[in-house]
C-alpha cells in the first residue's frame, strides 16, 4: 500500500511533468500491453483472461514458451501452451514476462547514436532479475512487481531521447564519460530525474499506482524514501537493486556499495550472496535471447559481482 504522503508526493510530481511535458507525446500503448494492463488492474485477475490475452499475441506468447522451456526451469515435460505455463510458473510470473516482453517491443530504440540499445536492456534486465531475487528474501509475494517496477523504472530515457530530444539529449550527453550519476546531472540542469519522469508516463499509461510509486522513486536514498512515505513499500526494494552497475560502467565501488546497502536496509547477508548472484545469472541467461541482447555486457557485471561474492 503507498500511504498519503506518498500519495501526495507523486501527485505533486504529476503536476510538474504536465507542466513540463504536457504537449509531449509519447508512445501509444499496444493493444496487448494496454490488455495485459487491465488484467493486472483487475481486483481478481483471471487466468483464463490472461490466457487469450497472451495466446493472441503470437510473437508475445513464442517467447514466453521459449522462456518456460528453457534449461533454466529444468521442466520434465514440454510446455506448450500459456495455461501450461501459467500452471508451472504461476499467473503472476506469467504476467509479469508477458508484460516486460511487450513492453520491449513497444518502446522503440532512439536513433541517436548516443543510446546504447543493447546496454540499455542489459541493464534494465540485470537490474529487474535482481529486484526479484532480494524481493522474495525480504518481501515475501512482491517479488514480481518488483520485478515489473525495476522493468519499467527507466522506460522515459528512450522516450524523452525520441519525443523530448532537443532538451533532454544535452544532459543525456553530459552524462557520457562523466562521473556524476545520470539523475543527479537531470537534478542539476533540469531540477528533475528520469524515475520521476517514469512515474508521469507510466502514469499516463494507467499502471497500478503502487507500481507507479515504486519505479518513481528509485533514485531516491533510504532516508528519502522514509521522509516521503516510501519507507514500508517495495520502493525500497528497487531502490536497491537500482544500486547495481551499468554494464558500460561495471564499478567495484558502486558494487560494494549496492551490497553495503542491502546489508543496512534489507538485513541480506554475505551468505545470501552467491545464491542471489547464481539465480540472476540463471535466469538472465533464460532469457536474454528474447530481449535480443548478446549477453557480454552482463557477464562483465556478473563477474564484478561473483568477485566480491567470492570475497
Amino acid at each position: 500500500m503507498v500511504d498519503r504522503t506518498a500519495q501526495a508526493e507523486s501527485e505533486s510530481v504529476r503536476q510538474t511533468f504536465e507542466k513540463e511535458f504536457g504537449k509531449i507525446e509519447i508512445p501509444v500503448l499496444p493493444a496487448a500491453v494496454s490488455r495485459l494492463l487491465a488484467e493486472i488492474n483487475s481486483d481478481e485477475p483471471d487466468t483464463g483472461r490472461l490466457e487469450k490475452i497472451i495466446s493472441s499475441e503470437p510473437q508475445i506468447c513464442a517467447k514466453i514458451l521459449r522462456t518456460v522451456n528453457s534449461s533454466h526451469f529444468a521442466l520434465r515435460s514440454q510446455v506448450k501452451t500459456i495455461r501450461h505455463a501459467i500452471a508451472m510458473l504461476g499467473l503472476n510470473r506469467v504476467r509479469s514476462i508477458g508484460l516486460s516482453y511487450a513492453m520491449f517491443d513497444a518502446v522503440k530504440p532512439p536513433k541517436n547514436k548516443l543510446f546504447n540499445h543493447e546496454a540499455f536492456w542489459t541493464d534494465t534486465l540485470l537490474r529487474a532479475l535482481m529486484a526479484r531475487c532480494i524481493t522474495r528474501r525480504t518481501r515475501p509475494g512482491a517479488e514480481e512487481e518488483a520485478f515489473t517496477a525495476m522493468m519499467l523504472a527507466d522506460i522515459s530515457i528512450p522516450v524523452l531521447l525520441t519525443a523530448w530530444e532537443e532538451k533532454y539529449l544535452p544532459v543525456f550527453a553530459k552524462w557520457q564519460g562523466n562521473i556524476m550519476e545520470l539523475a543527479q546531472l537531470e537534478r542539476h540542469d533540469v531540477g528533475w530525474d528520469h524515475a520521476q519522469a517514469s512515474a508521469w508516463i507510466l502514469h499516463k499509461w494507467e499502471f497500478p499506482e503502487a507500481l507507479v510509486c515504486a519505479a518513481g522513486a528509485h533514485n531516491m536514498d533510504a532516508g528519502q524514501l522514509r521522509a516521503s512515505g516510501f519507507g514500508e513499500t517495495l520502493a525500497v526494494q528497487v531502490m536497491c537493486a537500482s544500486h547495481l552497475p551499468s554494464s558500460l560502467r561495471p564499478s567495484r565501488g558502486r558494487m560494494r556499495n549496492m551490497i553495503r546497502v542491502m546489508r543496512k536496509e534489507l538485513g541480506l547477508t554475505t551468505k545470501e550472496w552467491p545464491d542471489i548472484h547464481r539465480e540472476i545469472r540463471d535466469s538472465f541467461d533464460a532469457i536474454c535471447k528474447e530481449f535480443e541482447l548478446n549477453g557480454q555486457l552482463a557477464a562483465k557485471v556478473l563477474e564484478v559481482l561473483e568477485e566480491l561474492v567470492g570475497e
